[in-house]
């Protein structure tokens, strides 16, 4: 039986706010021998699938999705790959507002950065949680972006013609690990509303996110990726200490 992530993958990819990496290449600087960037790539690979061990299998009735998931460079990432293609293909009345609620996925260091990103399935919501390699410095500066004011209300159109409408909002959360942050985005889309809750954090010198993405304005969504966020650390506690 299709997933309901399956046929909602299109708004999700529209959201823009699916943060995915992971570290297939971590290319060195100009003139580096063959055999370095080679070292360089299995570095990468091996940090990548160390942080896909730290992911969990299941939380509460939420199940992890195998082919939903996915490990290598962030940019690299058939889900990054499909936001990239998405905005080439839309039209925001507002253009600063592109990645609103995920700044940090566009950060250099981000788009090389060894990551793994899980997916679980929740009835008709879907969980995703996405965790990133980084200097600790970048880390920072990762949690610390904040979206434009005007962007609490945007619109974009797509090459058909349709459109679609986001509201955005910081919610208040009580701190995550070292520092965090969370967002609500409500978007309207053919007649259908679907909300995203998205919460980014650091730990010491990994970036974490979970988004919850779902069509019921459900008050526990929010409690939901605090206290998912909240297991996935003690996982990443033991597996990457």
């Amino acid at each position: 039986m299709e997933h309901p992530l399956t046929a909602r993958r299109a708004t999700t990819t529209a959201l823009a706010v699916l943060a995915v990496a992971a570290a297939a290449a971590c290319g060195g600087a100009q003139g580096e021998e063959d055999g370095d960037k080679a070292s360089g790539a299995e570095a990468g690979a091996a940090a990548a699938k160390r942080l896909h061990e730290a992911q969990m299998a299941q939380f509460g009735e939420a199940n992890v999705v195998p082919d939903r998931s996915e490990l290598g460079a962030y940019s690299e990432l058939s889900t990054t790959q499909r936001t990239d293609q998405m905005r080439k293909a839309t039209e925001l009345d507002k253009p600063q507002c592109m990645d609103a609620a995920n700044q940090w996925g566009e950060l250099p260091e981000v788009r090389d950065a060894p990551t793994s990103l899980a997916t679980f399935a929740r009835g008709d919501d879907t969980i995703t949680h996405t965790l990133v390699e980084l200097p600790e410095e970048i880390a920072e500066k990762a949690v610390a972006a904040e979206p434009p004011e005007e962007c609490s209300r945007y619109e974009a159109t797509m090459k058909d013609g349709s459109t679609t409408s986001y509201r955005l909002k910081e919610i208040d959360i009580e701190q995550v690990a070292d520092d965090s942050r969370a967002f609500a985005v409500e978007t309207e889309i053919g007649g259908d509303t679907v909300w995203l809750y998205s919460l980014v954090y650091r730990n010491g010198g990994y970036l974490g996110t979970t988004t919850m993405l779902g069509p019921n304005a459900k008050e526990d969504y929010r409690e939901t990726v605090v206290a998912f966020t909240e297991k996935a650390l003690e996982r990443e506690q033991s597996v990457l200490a």
